[in-house]
């Protein structure tokens, strides 16, 4: 009798979890949904001209926005301003490059000067960078974006300071590194030995050079030092304590991992819910680092951007590669990362040339947005990308991947998009961590179905001519089915019709570069 009705419990539980169409695991995994807007606060808005060319750090800043390489004068009140524009996307959560104060002397290489208005050349992680604004300006900026839903994701660089020559100490500031306001050490004085001296990386594919030596020449620092370590962690707290909720970790591959792992312990005993990826990159497939890579996003604490998917989506709508090489993409990465739904995607950013740079088509950046909106993982905009901003001088590469936010058009039609496909994804979990089946593929057509349980989103992406696909089948009910994007990327209604026991759709006409989006999820 005992056996019977364990039996009949473990039958009860295998129905109840069959019913609910998502396993106990895909739960435990499952993230809040997010869709982050990438900024570069020097280039988005300038709303404090007073802080164009502080004294502290004069002659940085370049009014006519001619000299790429100089401040522009985007500031936190100018992106405390322009938070309504960034809300009416339905983003909810903003990642800002770095903030903390950097160099005030100009780095010069063969004539050409050089200011930090990347961030990305701190000199103390415990301040305000003053081209930016005040702790006042930071924490009403936070407090501003919170109010509207949004939340705070800060881009930190531990694995460094800024550009320095061991032999040359007048260099830009020597990789000078400060405890708000006080001089630790110089790159070229490192009595406390809080930099590595071992010269610049060479070998990129060996993981200990990349972590022991120079990224380019910027002064590495050591993080196996008590002193460094502590400063580390004492200032990521500190922007903590100011309220924000995540952070993005710069050049994560060159700092050891288990240092990374104890730096997200001590950021998760300050704040349990809170969005922490770093910055792995990956040259391909084929890329040695690949499982070190996989290593890190399954064992720090922090989740990694994209990068293998966004080759594979730069190969696809950029350079008209098949919808093969997405869908293996998404099916190898599925597999190999404990937790897909966490991966941070992206079409661009700040370290590569823009999608229109790369492929001037708006219908390709439009499928592209389309595709990352509505797959697997946590999406991310690169400011400009809903206006169509580029500049493709030198092939829209460092700096010119990097321009001044021209303007701030909520009717554009990349702007639309983002705004209904960010409403959908908060609608319905199958969008942020639903299983993920493909339908049909071709060169030019990619069908996939998003399900968790009852909920079912079907997209089909033809970046092709107009076509007739002659089957297709989905977990969607017997119905038509109106394109939730009402015709905005020429998308189709959906007829299902019953057949073969299956739910099927029969003749789906697809118009050219087309996306439709069908759902059973109830939009008001």
């Amino acid at each position: 009798m005992r056996k019977n009705f364990k039996a009949f419990v473990a039958l009860f539980a295998a129905i109840l979890l069959f019913f609910s169409g998502c396993s106990s695991k895909q739960e435990a995994k499952a993230p809040k949904s997010e869709v982050i807007y990438q900024v570069m606060v020097d280039r988005f808005y300038n709303g404090d001209p007073s802080n164009d060319d502080p004294e502290v750090s004069k002659g940085m800043f370049d009014p006519t926005h001619t000299n790429w390489r100089m401040y522009w004068g985007g500031d936190l009140k100018g992106l405390t301003e322009k938070i309504p524009y960034i809300k009416g996307m339905g983003v909810t959560a903003i990642w800002i490059s770095p903030v903390v104060d950097n160099i005030n002397k100009l780095a010069v290489y063969n004539g050409e000067i050089n200011a930090p208005y990347h961030g990305y050349w701190a000199r103390d992680f415990k301040r305000v960078e003053e081209h930016f604004g005040t702790w006042e300006d930071f924490d009403n900026f936070v407090k501003v974006a919170h109010e509207n839903g949004i939340k705070v994701i800060l881009d930190f660089a531990p694995n460094h300071t800024s550009p320095a020559d061991e032999e040359n100490p007048d260099f830009a500031e020597n990789g000078a590194l400060y405890d708000d306001g006080k001089l630790l050490g110089t790159y070229s004085n490192d009595s406390l030995k809080l930099f590595h001296h071992n010269g610049s990386i060479s070998n990129w594919n060996n993981l200990k050079e990349l972590q022991d030596k120079n990224l380019f020449d910027l002064a590495d620092l050591d993080q196996s030092n008590p002193i460094v370590d502590k400063y580390l962690k004492d200032s990521i707290k500190l922007w903590f304590n100011h309220e924000i909720d995540g952070v993005r970790l710069d050049a994560a591959k060159h700092m050891p991992m288990e240092w990374v792992k104890s730096f997200a312990n001590t950021i998760y005993s300050i704040k349990k819910d809170v969005l922490l990826f770093g910055e792995w990159m990956l040259s391909g497939p084929t890329d040695p680092l690949y499982g070190y890579n996989i290593q890190f996003a399954n064992t720090t604490g922090f989740s990694v951007l994209d990068f293998m998917l966004n080759g594979a989506i730069r190969d696809v709508f950029g350079k008209g590669y098949g919808f093969e090489r997405l869908n293996d993409t998404l099916e190898d990465t599925n597999k190999d990362y404990e937790n897909p739904y966490k991966l941070v995607t992206f079409i661009d950013n700040h370290d590569m040339p823009r999608f229109l740079s790369l492929n001037n088509d708006k219908d390709k950046l439009h499928e592209a947005i389309a595709f990352i909106m509505t797959t697997r993982g946590i999406p991310v905009i690169y400011y400009g990308t809903e206006q169509y901003l580029h500049n493709d001088t030198n092939g829209g590469n460092d700096p010119y991947n990097r321009p001044m936010m021209e303007k701030f058009d909520e009717s554009t039609k990349a702007y639309t998009l983002i705004k209904e496909l960010s409403r959908l994804r908060q609608l319905t979990p199958a969008l942020q961590y639903g299983t993920t089946t493909a339908r049909y593929i071709s060169d030019d057509v990619y069908i996939y179905e998003r399900q968790y349980g009852k909920d079912v989103v079907l997209v089909a992406i033809n970046k092709g001519e107009k076509t007739t696909v002659k089957a297709v089948k989905t977990s969607l009910r017997k119905g038509i089915y109106k394109d939730y994007l009402k015709g905005l990327l020429k998308g189709v209604e959906l007829k299902v019709t019953k057949g073969n026991g299956e739910n099927l759709v029969q003749g789906l006409a697809l118009p050219g570069d087309s996306v439709s989006v069908w759902t059973n999820v109830r939009v008001k």
